[in-house]
């Protein structure tokens, strides 16, 4: 399966993106972006591809997708059914080299860094 390079549509220096995805089904093209990913299921279930792991998702899953992993989202869709995704995207550097050094930041860093290419529940 062919994966996409994906550019995140941004205005300006913006160094975080916010984005709302309410539709029947998400983005269903295998996909991947320089930002990291974190998205917020408000409302919907399926399945999450990304890397060589796939997992469901399901309302009230927070999950992490690092920089330039390869996923895809496919909805379980049901007619009349709405699925509402609310996701931020950054780079490592958006909010100046250092930010994520700060002592408040530093037990999250190894999953920005992680070279593992792999996705975070909460």
């Amino acid at each position: 399966m062919k994966v996409f390079p994906f550019k995140i549509p941004k205005s300006g220096e913006d160094p975080l993106i916010y984005q709302e995805d309410i539709e029947i089904s998400f983005y269903d093209k295998l996909h991947q972006h320089e930002e990291i990913q974190i998205s917020f299921i408000e409302k919907g279930e399926g399945a999450v591809f990304a890397g060589d792991t796939i997992s469901q998702y399901r309302e009230g899953d927070i999950l992490v997708i690092g920089s330039n992993l390869p996923h895809v989202f496919r909805s379980d869709v049901q007619e009349n059914v709405v699925s509402v995704m609310r996701t931020l995207f950054f780079t490592f550097n958006s909010f100046g080299r250092d930010f994520f050094e700060l002592s408040t930041f530093r037990n999250i860093q190894p999953i920005l860094e992680s070279k593992q290419k792999r996705i975070y529940y909460s």
